[in-house]
């Protein structure tokens, strides 16, 4: 399992490679680490993983399959959504089936003059979606991690309540609360924030 080792294995061809640790102890990451073919996204045998990440440049950033809560570079990270009566909805304390997503931004320059066209990655990203049931209360959760070139990197959260909220969403370091964001809710709108990792 690449996630749970102690090494650091070095990305292939970009800054940052994906990588899902299954539960047998095998792994399946984007270019296979021997013979650096790529491998495709859609073979990952998803009822058989347990970590999903990134690696590369000597870091790892990956979220736990079993509850959804993110370790950033060895550190954990856990959101919750704090509703107006105090009611805490523990979103990556979530144990619904996750889908995984993993994407990178480039953009291209293209010069009519030289005919020449390069293309740029922008930032590498990935994360998850699920539903997160309490009581009558369903909320449709997104975060993704970006890591973007020369900029600091963030969580964008997405979410979405089946009922009117007027909570906050309140974001952990190691289970301590680092910061705290008004985030009222409409029914069936999907509200969304990127939050720089503290």
């Amino acid at each position: 399992m690449l996630f749970s080792s102690s090494g650091n294995l070095q990305a292939i061809d970009i800054p940052f490679n994906w990588n899902a640790d299954y539960v047998n102890g095998k792994n399946y990451a984007e270019y296979d680490l021997l013979t650096h073919k790529k491998n495709d996204f859609y073979l990952i045998q998803r009822n058989q993983v347990i970590r999903f990440g990134l690696f590369g440049q000597g870091m790892k950033f990956f979220f736990e399959m079993s509850d959804g809560s993110f370790n950033l570079r060895g550190r954990r990270i856990e959101i919750d959504y704090i509703d107006e009566d105090g009611k805490t909805y523990h979103l990556t304390t979530n144990f619904e089936n996750k889908d995984l997503i993993t994407y990178k931004e480039a953009f291209t320059d293209f010069s009519n003059v030289q005919g020449i066209q390069k293309s740029n990655l922008k930032s590498i990203n990935f994360g998850y979606k699920t539903t997160y049931k309490k009581d009558e209360i369903q909320l449709f959760f997104q975060p993704v991690v970006s890591l973007p070139f020369n900029e600091s990197a963030f969580i964008e959260v997405k979410l979405t309540s089946n009922k009117p909220m007027n909570g906050h969403l309140v974001f952990k370091s190691r289970g301590i609360e680092v910061e705290r964001f008004y985030a009222p809710l409409e029914a069936n709108r999907a509200g969304q924030m990127n939050w720089t990792i503290k």
